[in-house]
């Protein structure tokens, strides 16, 4: 291990007083100040890093309807359908009302991944099935209803989540539309029980061949919704009304969620099959993998962190930065990079035990720092020093680790390749300052 020794203490004085930089609980004690101090910069821990893949996700707390479809050389083909029922806030149609036409508005959130300049296509496809977990309350990634073959409704059409058309316009079968009028009007359906027994729900799927982007559409009721048209004559032109059926998040049991799968018998992925199973960055090319809806994520953890122990004196981690770099030929503008990524810790069993914080209880994030951008030299500033610390005092060996995994884990399907601990492009790097008192001297 190399040591440098930063003379200088105004270094020791900021890593203190600066949180936001350094993450750290360090107090400077009575005894701390009254010591001969060294400070010292070390880069040269042990980092090892893998992927894994969480067993399921849920998405049923997503926080938009994702559908779309995409493949890449990396991770396979990604496709995200979602299920949902959809119920009105009344069962008020007057006798007199004649059925116009029916048909689905998904109102865009501004999510998006991949090509845009690409056709897209929606396949609204009814339910044959409530939208009901088949265990607790709630729904996986994993798991999918049963449904007609035929569609409901379809449109191709090149997405515009920017800017454009605030919304997308399926028209449905006509004669779907007329059937749910007449019993609606009849008194046939006045409960949401009655409807649930005749209209279940539908599925947004995309089209089989489809290689563009996965599409965010908002879950909210003033933007997406079923439109069942009609008129009536209170005047002597007819005047158009409608009955609008929404979809309700928040249920418990759950009666939306998102389905997202992948096709990787041909990528690095397919032996992940428990979330116990890790993928060494030493066999994938030294690199790691995250990509959120599917649930893989990059874990780290650091082996070598109590060989700080072998300094003599006492000592504290005064700051840690892990930085990483997102390897260059895997993203671009379709495939791009967030801004951050969260911080989770594992236990051995790779289930998640908390997030990191700061001692204020904000969470931590990793930061991609973009200075110098134009010469391709980005890379991920993971702020550890609280949670090195807590490796180092453990009254016994602490086996966590720590994962990277973007924001909206669940509601989003987000990709990104780190390069690891050994990569001759930029190897990901653990940089500690360290301060050491009441050293014995000779």
């Amino acid at each position: 291990m190399r040591y440098v020794l930063l003379l200088c203490l105004s270094v020791l004085l900021w890593s203190c007083g600066d949180d936001n930089a350094y993450d750290t609980d360090f107090d400077a004690g009575e005894d701390f100040t009254d010591s001969n101090i060294r400070v010292l910069s070390i880069d040269t821990m042990t980092v090892e890093m893998s992927t894994m893949k969480f067993d399921s996700l849920i998405t049923s707390d997503a926080t938009r309807i994702l559908v779309g479809q995409y493949t890449d050389t990396v991770f396979g083909k990604t496709t995200a359908s979602s299920y949902f029922e959809l119920l009105p806030s009344s069962y008020s149609i007057s006798n007199d009302a004649v059925f116009d036409s029916i048909s689905l508005f998904l109102g865009y959130d501004n999510y998006y991944y991949n090509d845009t300049l690409q056709t897209s296509s929606i396949h609204v496809k009814r339910l044959t099935s409530k939208v009901k977990p088949p265990q607790g309350n709630s729904f996986y990634n994993t798991q999918s209803i049963a449904h007609e073959s035929q569609d409901l409704g379809v449109i191709s059409f090149t997405p515009r989540p920017l800017g454009g058309k605030d919304s997308v316009e399926i028209r449905l079968d006509e004669s779907f539309g007329e059937d749910l009028f007449e019993r609606i009007q009849n008194k046939n359906i006045s409960t949401n029980d009655q409807l649930r027994e005749y209209f279940k729900g539908v599925v947004l799927q995309p089209g089989e061949d489809d290689n563009g982007a996965v599409l965010g559409f908002s879950t909210t009721s003033g933007n997406t919704y079923l439109r069942l048209y009609y008129s009536t004559r209170e005047t002597e032109e007819a005047t158009v009304k409608y009955t609008d059926f929404t979809i309700t998040t928040g249920n418990s049991p759950a009666t939306f969620f998102n389905g997202i799968v992948s096709e990787d018998s041909n990528t690095l992925f397919s032996n992940l099959t428990s979330h116990k199973t890790l993928l060494s960055s030493s066999d994938t090319g030294n690199r790691t993998f995250i990509q959120s809806g599917r649930g893989l994520a990059t874990r780290i953890n650091f082996p070598s962190v109590r060989s700080l122990y072998d300094i003599q004196g006492t000592g504290t981690v005064l700051s840690a930065v892990l930085k990483i770099k997102p390897a260059n030929t895997y993203y671009d503008k379709n495939l791009s990079l967030r801004d951050t990524l969260n911080i989770y810790v594992v236990d051995q069993n790779n289930d998640i035990s908390e997030q990191l914080t700061t001692s204020e209880s904000t969470a931590l994030q990793a930061i991609l720092n973009r200075e110098n951008q134009e010469f391709n030299e980005v890379y991920f500033e993971v702020p550890l020093g609280t949670y090195l610390e807590r490796l180092l005092t453990a009254t016994r060996e602490d086996r966590s680790s720590i994962i990277l995994i973007p924001n909206e884990y669940s509601s989003s399907i987000d990709r990104m390749v780190l390069n690891g601990e050994n990569n001759v492009d930029y190897k990901a790097t653990l940089e500690v300052i360290y301060a050491v008192y009441d050293e014995n001297q000779e």
